[in-house]
């Protein structure tokens, strides 16, 4: 008398399907160029050692483009207000002194350096700031480094 059986069962779930599940028709041409990373372009409009407000900006800006929201907010510029001797702050942004702020050099890596150091003696969080300091570093490793094209 069998009371069991060696085969064991599973459960059969049909596949789901909606819409085309055939791959999008493409045509690929000798002049097609793959999308380069993020870094490999940014690092073909700034260099990170010598920056100003404007480039910092820029790249917020591209940052958030690409889904990198978080990682944006660490380039931001710090906010152009000026406090005046009553106490009173008014912005100071498209102001050709503020202009002049946002036109200044700096290193950028000296400046997230600087805050990762200031946000550690308040015990603050520095993870985002080190995952700027992190990304920035690629950004100057593809500055250095040639191109590589696979459709030359």
């Amino acid at each position: 008398m069998q009371i069991g059986s060696a085969i064991a069962t599973s459960a059969i779930t049909p596949t789901q399907k909606s819409g085309n599940n055939m791959p999008p028709q493409t045509t690929m041409t000798g002049n097609t160029q793959p999308n380069q990373p993020l870094a490999r372009e940014l690092a073909e409009t700034f260099d990170p050692k010598n920056m100003n407000y404007n480039e910092s900006m820029a790249l917020a800006s591209a940052l958030m483009k690409a889904g990198e929201g978080d990682l944006s907010s660490a380039f931001l510029p710090p906010p152009l207000l000026k406090v005046n001797s009553d106490g009173s702050v008014i912005d100071t942004t498209g102001t050709p002194e503020a202009d002049a702020k946002m036109n200044n050099k700096f290193n950028m890596f000296e400046t997230l350096t600087a805050r990762i150091d200031f946000n550690k003696s308040m015990n603050f969080p520095t993870d985002l700031l080190e995952d700027a300091y992190s990304f920035l570093e690629k950004v100057q490793v593809a500055r250095n480094t040639p191109s590589i094209n696979e459709y030359t």
